[in-house]
């Protein structure tokens, strides 16, 4: 029989019949469990879920090993700092100072002209170094110049150039010699010997004061010589003569030098007017001395191994031209037929330059000859 649907009322009391009699009706509805039907078809999504939190991404460890990786890479290649710097940046730090190793120079020794200019070139390492600005300096000054690596020379000597960056420094040595533009015009073949009884002044053929009325005469002579054990200062003999011998003493054109059997001196005159000690006794003129004499126009000078080379003095003579050659050991003669005051010794050197030799130069030669 089917089941009958009871209605009961609050407060009804429930007996144990009634109880059995609704189990056995939910019991008989229920029946026999039938055969499983067919899938039916997917039902549409549902909406998307909240977005979960991000992770982690590169850990602590992992951003070291790659900005070490950019930091060598910004080492061989100076144009990868600013992409490095941006990283670091990024993943919250601060640009890297990367201090400056070494500084190079092209080259540690240099040597050039006055006036004249070489570059050095200076290597900062490495590469990425934060400070690499090159400051330039030269001590001591006055021998030459620097200026973003190109150095140029002042005046003779030895100066040092360094090239500082970051706190590391490099330094060249600099050498600046003297551009001479003295022209050698003589130069004494070979030691030679003169003799006053032989009467062998040396001509060397040289008429320096030739033109000096028009043109400006400018000479350096230098000479190496002794006077030998039979020279006698009483005979006035001539040491250096281009002179024309006008009988008057009081108008001597040209220069000479003669030594005094009065003060036992030999000096040197130009045109009238001397004042240059050469050798101060005779027993220096007998000993190995080397001499210096300088015309410059109306001025003149000249010293010795014994003599200090002296200021320049200035001849108020009248400047004329001169025709005779210049002669060593002996004067020659107005007409210049013959060859008188001779001088006996050794000549071991001469040189004479047209132009003047620099005072350092002269003060070498007089100190160590060459």
């Amino acid at each position: 029989m089917s089941y009958v649907k009871q209605n009961f009322v609050d407060g009804q009391t429930l007996t144990a019949a009634q109880l059995n009699y609704m189990e056995a009706g939910i019991a008989n509805a229920a029946g026999t469990q039938g055969e499983k039907g067919d899938k039916g078809e997917k039902g549409d999504p549902g909406p998307a879920g909240a977005k979960g939190d991000p992770g982690e991404g590169f850990t602590a460890n992992a951003k070291a090993l790659l900005l070490n990786l950019f930091e060598n890479a910004a080492y061989k290649t100076n144009t990868m700092q600013p992409t490095l710097n941006a990283l670091r940046a990024e993943w919250g730090g601060s640009a890297q100072e990367v201090p400056v190793q070494s500084v190079s120079l092209s080259a540690v020794t240099m040597t050039l002209n006055e006036s004249e200019s070489k570059t050095l070139t200076a290597t900062v390492l490495p590469a990425n170094a934060t400070d690499r600005a090159v400051v330039w300096s030269v001590l001591p000054t006055g021998f030459a110049t620097v200026a973003n690596g190109v150095v140029t020379g002042s005046k003779a000597g030895t100066c040092t150039v360094t090239a500082t960056a970051g706190g590391k420094s490099a330094q060249c040595v600099v050498t600046v010699a003297e551009v001479e533009t003295a022209q050698l015009l003589y130069s004494l073949p070979q030691e030679t010997v003169l003799s006053a009884a032989a009467k062998t002044g040396l001509d060397t053929g040289l008429k320096l004061l030739e033109h000096a009325s028009t043109e400006t005469p400018q000479y350096t002579i230098l000479l190496d010589a002794k006077a030998g054990d039979a020279f006698d200062a009483n005979t006035w003999p001539a040491f250096l003569h281009c002179l024309t011998e006008t009988g008057d003493t009081g108008n001597l054109p040209g220069f000479n030098s003669t030594s005094s059997p009065l003060n036992k001196k030999t000096e040197f005159a130009y045109y009238n007017y001397g004042g240059v000690t050469l050798s101060d006794s005779i027993e220096h003129f007998k000993t190995r001395t080397r001499y210096a004499v300088q015309i410059d126009g109306r001025k003149y000078r000249g010293g010795s191994t014994y003599c200090p080379l002296t200021e320049w003095k200035t001849t108020n003579g009248t400047i004329i031209d001169v025709p005779q050659t210049f002669l060593i050991g002996a004067a020659q003669s107005a007409d210049g037929s013959k060859k008188q005051q001779f001088w006996s010794g050794t000549l071991y050197q001469c040189r004479v330059y047209k132009g003047l030799l620099s005072d350092d130069k002269v003060n070498d030669y007089i100190e160590k000859g060459w």
